[in-house]
């Protein structure tokens, strides 16, 4: 197998693990995203309050400023629905400035070392997964922080693949080739497939060192 194959075959498929923060990456398809983020910070917090863990409320960060509706949400337009979902105001952080995934990760990955997050959770379309994380981790390997920042990658919901989103043309495994397409485009800003393959065996093998 090659080392693509091997990361097509592994990335989705790890375990959830609570983060620092939840990355939204907004814009095409992106509410089902914002509500699988509101979702899954209730389950933190209520982990955390069965556990006895004070002050863990990870905030949720909505990144991406193209607001084009149906088809495209932006990060300040999505702000009201998460307060409307009962997440508060401090829990939320907006980068309403990055246009593309390369500014995501380059915004989010500053906004880490700012705030000395350890692991951040991209909350993704399935279709987008692969190019997100590749990109985030060049950001990370750019800013030198690829050895203290753990990216994980969770799929925002299981939607019908040969079906559009909301306010698009293409369905979403048109859309997943297209990623493809841009991989190989935008490779000055994606790390190679290798190198998220070796990526994801650092923070499995260190995680299991941690028990």
């Amino acid at each position: 197998m090659t080392a693509r194959e091997k990361l097509l075959a592994i990335l989705n498929t790890g375990p959830i693990l609570a983060p620092d923060a939840m990355i939204v990456l907004c814009g095409e398809d992106a509410i089902p995203r914002m509500e699988f983020a509101v979702g899954k910070f209730r389950e933190f917090t209520d982990w955390a309050a069965r556990n006895k863990i004070e002050d863990y409320q990870p905030p949720i960060v909505l990144t991406g400023g193209l607001h084009d509706p149906p088809h495209l949400r932006g990060a300040a337009q999505l702000e009201a629905k998460l307060f409307g979902a009962g997440v508060s105001p401090d829990r939320v952080i907006i980068d309403n400035e990055s246009q593309n995934t390369r500014e995501q990760a380059v915004n989010v990955v500053a906004l880490a070392m700012d705030k000395g997050w350890r692991r951040i959770m991209l909350v993704v379309s399935p279709y987008h997964a692969f190019r997100a994380y590749l990109t985030f981790l060049k950001a990370a390997q750019e800013a030198g922080i690829e050895k203290s920042l753990e990216i994980n990658i969770t799929p925002a919901s299981h939607v019908p693949w040969w079906k559009a989103p909301v306010g698009a043309e293409s369905t979403r495994f048109q859309l997943l080739e297209h990623e493809f397409t841009k991989i190989r485009k935008y490779s000055d800003h994606i790390a190679t497939w290798q190198e998220g393959l070796k990526a994801l065996e650092y923070w499995e093998r260190r995680e299991e060192g941690r028990k």
